[in-house]
């Protein structure tokens, strides 16, 4: 096998940036994401745990809290989607985190 740059954790989170953000932006109409954009992701090393850091234009905690609760309610049709894109051996546990260094 080829030496990577990166590790395979990487490289899935690479991945599911493309997929999570296509879902967001084309799949998913909960109007409480409307504005919001995916940073980053993170995958822990042994694939179990997947962090997604997402943005929005003038946040406040009330809107950061809205936002929170719409990936919640979308977590589901989420976690299908990447499971239809994504072959994993064991579906990752999503979380949402609001992208601070954005701010800067």
């Amino acid at each position: 096998m080829k030496n990577l740059p990166y590790n395979r954790a990487e490289r899935v989170a690479d991945r599911l940036f493309q997929v999570a953000s296509e879902a967001l932006f084309n799949e998913i109409s909960d109007p409480r994401l409307k504005g919001v954009g995916i940073t980053r992701t993170k995958m822990t090393k042994d694939l179990r745990v997947a962090r997604i850091f997402f943005h929005m234009n003038h946040a406040t905690a009330e809107k950061q809290t809205m936002v929170m609760k719409g990936f919640e309610s979308s977590k589901g049709f989420l976690k299908r989607h990447i499971a239809e894109e994504i072959q994993f051996k064991f579906m990752p546990e999503i979380e949402f985190y609001y992208d601070e260094s954005v701010d800067v």
